[in-house]
């Protein structure tokens, strides 16, 4: 299990990415996504592929996914 939480900013004149990254090592999806939004509305989804991004909106839609390679060379 892995928790974030949105911050658009941290501090005076300062600003965070609205983005959230989790890390799923080799596996190949995401059993399950849930999003508790701050209206109170909870959306899940389930089995997200891995290596994506994905942009989800509130009420369960996913408005992008796109696929992206990583530039970093495992030995």
């Amino acid at each position: 299990m892995q928790i974030d939480e949105v911050r658009s900013c941290n501090g005076y004149f300062s600003a965070s990415d609205l983005r959230i990254h989790f890390g799923l090592g080799d596996a190949e999806k995401a059993d399950l996504v849930e999003i508790r939004w701050p209206s109170g509305a909870v959306d899940t989804w389930k089995d997200l592929e891995a290596k994506r991004l994905y942009v989800l909106e509130e009420g369960g839609k996913v408005l992008k996914s796109e696929g992206f390679s990583s530039t970093r060379k495992r030995s």
